[in-house]
């Protein structure tokens, strides 16, 4: 590698540490260093590569925040050193990429059209056309808490829960001076897409959602997995607006990233996971909270719908 960077572990204003050469199959990259990531880039030429490096930091210390502060500090624990984040320069190459470095695992994977994946503590995504940089941004968010989660927690969250928290992770607007706001709700996507599954009758039950893998529903019905991850946003929307459901949601994020979640829920198997650890930490009675959860995502579909036919901001 040739070192065309500093060599301080200081980020300047770019967030950058440091940007050496990278060759990937005989295509010219760069790694770019940020405090916290090894971005391994073929898309040097395209915005993307100069506004990510500072939206990752940013999203790391939102991610961390996720189970609240403890004296005043993030919660959740600083990954063990730099992670890594591969962004190609179109999805071609993202693809020959996933076929080459992922088992036969990979099959579903490549079902993905607009999107990545996080695999033992590596994201791997690829640019979308210049005019959508701020979907590849959210797509960088979702990865992201996965790579953070298979990094630095001593426990793998049930999937609801990681998949739970990615999508709320994708929220965010730029303030005046460049920095970044994130706000789960702000996620127009997931909104539009919960609509449909409102309106179409597509609605997973609680007990269908709990048990549900992304992972399976892309090789077999990605339509299933986009309605499944709007789902789920709204499941943390509505957790977030309760103060006793948003603490289990902080708890069970606490113990496992200390080790202590298996222990607490007796050590359930793979198929029980979902529905033990949400009984557990969230709502015992699952028929109920669903009526709630219902509820909530029917209003929320229609407020947004009035705001639209009003003109009004969305609240």
């Amino acid at each position: 590698m040739l070192l065309v960077g500093c060599a301080s572990d200081k980020a300047g204003p770019d967030g950058v540490v440091r940007r050496d050469r990278w060759i990937y199959m005989q295509r010219e990259g760069v790694q770019i260093t940020t405090p916290h990531y090894h971005l391994l880039t073929t898309a040097q030429h395209l915005p993307i590569a100069e506004e990510l490096p500072v939206f990752l930091e940013a999203s790391l210390a939102r991610h961390r925040r996720f189970a609240g502060t403890s004296l005043g500090g993030p919660a959740l624990p600083n990954p063990p050193g730099r992670m890594q984040m591969f962004l190609f320069a179109d999805r071609e190459e993202w693809a020959q990429f996933t076929r080459a470095t992922v088992d036969e695992s990979a099959h579903p994977l490549l079902a993905i059209e607009v999107g990545g994946y996080s695999a033992g503590g590596r994201a791997v995504l690829f640019a979308l056309p210049p005019d959508y940089d701020r979907l590849t941004l959210k797509i960088a968010a979702h990865e992201g808490w996965h790579q953070y989660v298979q990094r630095s927690f001593r426990e793998a969250l049930p999937t609801w829960t990681d998949e739970m928290i990615a999508v709320m992770a994708e929220g965010f607007v730029v303030d005046g001076d460049g920095s970044y706001q994130f706000e789960p709700l702000l996620n127009p996507e997931r909104l539009s897409q919960l609509a449909t599954v409102l309106e179409t009758g597509r609605w997973r039950t609680l007990e269908e959602l709990l048990g549900g893998d992304p992972t399976v529903l892309l090789g077999s019905d990605p339509t299933r997995a986009v309605d499944y991850y709007a789902q789920l946003w709204v499941l943390g929307i509505y957790l977030a607006v309760d103060e006793q459901g948003w603490s289990g949601i902080e708890r069970l994020l606490r113990d496992a990233a200390r080790g202590r979640m298996q222990h607490e829920l007796g050590r359930p198997s793979g198929d029980d996971l979902g529905r033990v650890s949400f009984r557990r930490y969230v709502a015992s009675d699952l028929a109920k909270f669903e009526a709630g959860y219902l509820a909530f995502a029917r209003a929320l579909v229609e407020e947004a719908s009035a705001d639209t036919r009003s003109g009004s901001t969305p609240r």
